[in-house]
């Protein structure tokens, strides 16, 4: 599935110079996905380097990668990782699902395709807590020389009940937002897509397809890093590679590797090579070498459905897509930022099926500056074992808290008049669900991860960070880290943006 003006087909460009039993590199990339495809991109502009990316997934030709309105579908197939939380005790102990991309272009062939930066608060607050140029100002020219390459997009030919959200968002007291990534999020708006003509553009195919044949960029897929190739004393020299589907392991040597494979498989990869929790990598077999407290401060975003019965047919246009959203303040957000997100689906989530064959339309809270952190852990000192997830959702009250007064914020948009000739009554979780005792219950019972985990590899200065500012891993040489996982704290919106952003501005810190 090459796009126009591809210089060959996709299959012979990610198996191009396939790495052999011993090779080497000045860069290898670990991870095919958001960061990684951007970094890589950002790298290879200067032809006098060499970058090898690594990805453990294959080619992203499945056609329902391509098309916007299929990604459920992919997730607990071949191209996701499948991985799974622990019960958690604040969701009626329930496992959460956790999709993650296993393919070339990473979760970002997988994802719901929004793309927003973040208020300019989220980085500045970064900066505040030591983390030396990742303020907005700096990020912001990382954002649009990035965008100029992936050129994020609104959709065109809007949904005609999308237009009557933002209508009755502005009736519920939300101002107009022109323009999200301006870095102020306050207000109701259109936000921009990872969709290009009608397709989605993950991020291999926003920054690597076309390039690919460059001489100085090798692109691996179906090979899993096993592990680092890390001394005693934390020196990195390269990484030990698995072929999928069996065979000898190969050493990938190089001046500097950059993890970028996700808030679940950067900690994992780091743990299972002996950098980590000492206490932790002892109790399960592994020698530590670089005490670090790798796989803390793990942070997710929730949210919750209130789903609401059509008095008309609904249209098909975008259907799956998120074409707008509305931003909101609590009573207590943590920074000058709004700390709800209220999406709207043209299409019935959260409730349970009925087979009436009714039209449903959903609007979607969700808290964007969570109080609650978690860990991710090793469950052995093997590599091909998914890692113990324990994002203790709810553990801190302050969250209930939140949500519960972003149902109210939903249901009053879900009853303002711009809904009327729609609205034929909220069918889930009911009217009759008013309560604190009864939200409470509700949102126990029904809650979902928003699929947005960062902060396990977190970036800073103190004791409780990973990497410092220049994202080299914290007592190592030649070892970087740079994807989500390295946020201190996670920012006000959907997080996909921030993570091939993350990945452009590693190049530029790398290169400089």
């Amino acid at each position: 599935m090459a796009l126009p003006g591809e210089p060959e087909s996709l299959e012979r460009a990610t198996s191009k110079g396939r790495i052999g039993r011993v090779s080497s590199y000045d860069y290898v990339v670990v991870g095919g996905g958001s960061s990684g495809c951007a970094l890589a991109r950002k790298l290879s502009d200067n032809p006098e380097v060499s970058v090898a990316l690594i990805e453990s997934g294959g080619a992203d030709d499945r056609w329902e990668i391509a098309s916007p309105a299929e990604y459920f579908k992919l997730w607990g197939t071949d191209v996701d990782w499948k991985y799974e939380s622990v019960p958690q005790a604040g969701t009626n102990h329930r496992i959460h699902r956790m999709p993650r991309g296993r393919v070339l272009g990473g979760t970002s062939s997988i994802n719901g395709m929004v793309y927003l930066r973040g208020a300019s608060s989220d980085f500045d607050s970064w900066a505040d807590d030591g983390c030396t140029d990742w303020d907005w100002t700096t990020v912001r020219n990382a954002y649009e020389e990035m965008e100029a390459v992936l050129a994020p997009a609104f959709v065109g030919d809007r949904n005609p009940l999308s237009e009557v959200f933002l209508a009755a968002a502005e009736q519920a007291g939300f101002a107009q937002n022109p323009f999200f990534d301006s870095g102020s999020l306050d207000g109701a708006g259109w936000n921009r897509s990872t969709i290009v003509d009608g397709r989605r553009n993950n991020s291999f195919q926003a920054f690597l397809a076309q390039v690919a044949t460059r001489p100085n960029v090798t692109i691996t897929s179906n090979t899993t890093v096993e592990r680092l190739l890390v001394d005693p004393h934390g020196n990195v020299s390269g990484v030990e590679a698995h072929p999928a589907g069996g065979g000898r392991s190969s050493r990938i040597t190089c001046r500097e590797v950059i993890l970028c494979a996700g808030a679940f498989d950067s900690p994992r990869l780091l743990m299972v090579s002996g950098i980590g929790p000492a206490d932790h990598l002892q109790s399960v077999g592994v020698k530590p070498l670089i005490d670090l407290p790798v796989g803390e401060n793990l942070i997710d975003h929730l949210l919750i459905g209130v789903v609401y019965t059509s008095k008309q047919s609904i249209s098909l246009a975008h259907s799956m897509v998120t074409e707008c959203c509305a931003f909101g303040r609590t009573s207590f957000p943590k920074r000058d930022a709004p700390d709800i997100e209220i999406s709207f689906a043209k299409e019935m989530n959260f409730a349970p099926l009925t087979g009436d064959g009714l039209p449903r339309y959903t609007i979607i809270p969700g808290i964007t500056q969570p109080r609650s952190r978690g860990t991710l852990r090793l469950r052995s000192a093997e590599w091909t074992d998914q890692p113990i997830i324990d994002p203790r959702y709810l553990a801190e009250p302050d969250d209930l808290r939140m949500l519960i007064e972003s149902v109210h914020m939903a249901r009053e948009i879900g009853h303002s008049e711009a809904f009327d000739d729609w609205n034929g009554g909220e069918f889930f979780p009911g009217v009759e669900v008013s309560t604190e005792a009864a939200l409470t219950d509700y949102i126990k019972e029904s809650i979902s991860t928003w699929f947005h985990p960062v902060g396990t590899c977190r970036m800073g200065s103190g004791e409780d960070c990973v990497v410092n500012p220049e994202l080299e891993v914290i007592g190592t040489t030649g070892l970087r880290v740079a994807d989500a996982s390295i946020m201190p704290d996670i920012v006000s919106v959907n997080t996909n943006a921030s993570a091939m952003m993350i990945g452009w501005r590693a190049g530029e810190l790398v290169l400089r």
